[in-house]
């Protein structure tokens, strides 16, 4: 009996000990930190839409990516069906723009970066950093060779097979095959585009959208070109034909991304030439939101001439505002025009009793287009003059979710919880909560007036809003407007899927037939639901608090266990393909003897 119990002993050891080996070893890749401690980066995460994942090179499960994350070298990126990211490449201007559904790698050697593109599409922006000698060189692995983007703007799709198709924009491209020979791929496409600018934005006032206007030369004579726009390369559709022959025409495009093309057609109907597929961003620009004075305030002075001190808001790409102000209805006389580049706020002396009109201009540092604001009014005079009428103070008003609720999640209905606070809350009477579709038009903004400083409101489907908050009076006159805040409505993703203990293999129980089963930890998760089956049969189903339980008194066979975590709203995460657990039919344990057997 001792011997049994010794052998058990042993056995359990010597399980506890590969168990505590191979839970030290996944924790030591878990952290991409420590791994990459004395490494350098390659580049760090630019901007991001919608999921982004990554996978550094010692890690087997794809992890969440977030802006300003440094990646190493090794390591892969891929965008979801809706998902782009801006890679910013380590001690110089250039940078990658990777397009829905892509997955890249990135790896260095030789003194340079070198680019995989194992499926989708993107853009490649290296001619900003090209007379950087200290920049390591920028390639692209291909089937037909290595293709030096270090001095190019190009655009990158992977075509049939394993050929990437390789588009240069600006600079100059080569691509060195497998025999040693150069080949340069900076020629001039038949058909050039003459605006929009591929792959730069279109900016224009979100208040009075214009078309986006397309010129061309290079088709053939006696044919009839088309527009096909698309939100990505795999679904472009015909929106708008010019006239025969002409070399233009307007399009109006919702503001957001836009994936298109140009397409010549004969009289015949037959395609007589077709552009390379280009990708614009229409952008909404906005007037600098003035928080004083306010629209129509009548402003009462304790004496005349009067200072009025002027305070508005610019946004983060505005490099220049211009303000007017003007003695009379027709704008015809104009008493001060003043410009600035970081201010946001001026004072205008010496002002009579009366009313005056003004208009703030914006300039943005990608159009040189300026976005005329409203023409406002407001009045200054005496006490007397304006009947003992006093001025409305304004209203500081700023929105107070945290930075992580502009992306806010939801489990069944989309929803748009919104918070706020004012300076002088004594003053208001009701807050004006103001939303819309990032693509709808600014007149059909939905509003309602409520007493608190937080709303939540139901939307009618996931994606990006718009909201702004108005303080108002009890006469309804607005005190303060908070700037517009742009938040991303998206259902609550599930629950990654736990993973079993060791990662890959079959799992053995010990030859006494218990199996200790361990899987990893899911943050988020409420519990965990074990699956056991034989030959395709539902044997067993249990539910766990934690991440491991021990079965006992299984019969010697091959079995299939699966694993799942239960979130707080009751859903299933993901479920990894079941693992084989094997029961052996041997035993260690050796029979009692029977020493002495007497017949009668």
């Amino acid at each position: 009996m001792k011997k049994q119990w010794k052998r058990l002993l042993i056995a359990a050891l010597s399980s506890s000990s590969v168990f505590a080996g191979t839970w030290v070893w996944y924790q030591s890749t878990d952290s991409n930190r420590a791994s990459h401690s004395n490494e350098k980066p390659l580049a760090y995460v630019g901007k991001v839409v919608e999921d982004i994942q990554r996978r550094p090179a010692s890690r087997l499960l794809w992890q969440l990516v977030n802006t300003g994350e440094p990646l190493y070298n090794g390591e892969a990126i891929r965008t979801s069906e809706r998902g782009e990211v801006r890679i910013q490449f380590v001690d110089s201007d250039r940078y990658l723009d990777l397009e829905p559904e892509s997955l890249i790698v990135i790896k260095k050697s030789e003194g340079e970066i070198a680019l995989d593109l194992m499926e989708g599409s993107l853009f490649v922006n290296a001619k900003a950093g090209a007379g950087d000698s200290n920049a390591p060189g920028l390639v692209l692995n291909s089937a037909n060779g290595k293709v030096d983007l270090s001095q190019a703007s190009a655009s990158l799709s992977k075509g049939s097979g394993n050929s990437v198709d390789v588009q240069v924009l600006e600079g100059k491209a080569s691509i060195k095959g497998s025999n040693g020979q150069t080949q340069d791929l900076t020629t001039r496409e038949e058909v050039q585009i003459l605006s929009p600018s591929p792959q730069k934005p279109v900016a224009m006032n979100a208040e009075s959208p214009d078309p986006v206007s397309f010129q061309w030369r290079g088709f053939p004579a006696n044919t009839q070109v088309s527009l096909w726009v698309g939100p990505s390369r795999k679904q472009l559709k015909e929106v708008k034909k010019a006239s025969l022959n002409a070399s233009q025409l307007q399009a109006p495009l919702s503001f957001g991304r836009h994936y298109w093309k140009l397409v010549a057609m004969t009289p015949q109907g037959t395609v007589a030439g077709e552009s390379p597929i280009y990708k614009t961003e229409v952008l909404a620009r906005y007037a600098p939101t003035v928080t004083f004075p306010t629209a129509d305030a009548e402003i009462p002075a304790a004496q005349l001439p009067y200072d009025l001190s002027f305070k508005w808001q610019k946004g983060d790409d505005t490099r220049q505002t211009t303000l007017e102000i003007w003695s009379d209805e027709k704008m015809t006389r104009k008493i001060a025009t003043q410009s600035f580049t970081k201010e946001e706020s001026f004072t205008v002396p010496g002002l009579k009793s009366g009313t005056y009109y003004w208009r703030m201009t914006s300039y943005f540092v990608d159009t040189e287009k300026p976005v005329l604001g409203k023409v406002q009014k407001f009045t200054v005079g005496s006490v007397a003059e304006l009947n003992a009428k006093k001025a409305p103070i304004p209203v500081l008003v700023d929105f107070t979710m945290p930075e992580k609720n502009l992306v806010q999640y939801y489990v069944e209905q989309p929803q748009l919880d919104l918070s706020w606070k004012g300076d002088r809350i004594d003053q208001v009477a009701s807050w004006r909560v103001k939303y819309r579709g990032e693509k709808e038009a600014p007149e059909a903004a939905r509003s309602m007036d409520v007493k608190e400083t937080k709303v939540t409101t139901p939307v009618r489907k996931p994606g990006r809003y718009i909201a702004s908050i108005e303080a108002l009076s009890s006469d309804g006159k607005v005190l303060g407007t908070a700037s517009s805040q742009i938040l991303t409505v998206s259902p609550l993703p599930l629950l990654q899927a736990p993973v079993f203990t060791p990662a890959e293999g079959m799992l053995q129980a010990s030859n006494d037939g218990r199996s200790q089963l361990v899987w990893s930890k899911v943050d988020g998760a409420r519990e965990y639901w074990l699956t056991i089956r034989k030959n395709g049969k539902q044997l067993k189903r249990s539910k766990y608090a934690q991440n491991s339980t021990s079965l006992k008194n299984l019969l010697p066979g091959e079995y299939e266990v699966e694993v799942s975590a239960v979130d707080n709203y009751g859903r299933s995460s993901e479920v990894l393909p079941a693992r084989k657990l094997l029961v052996p039919d041997t035993s260690n344990i050796k029979a009692p003897t029977l020493k002495k057997i007497k017949v009668n």
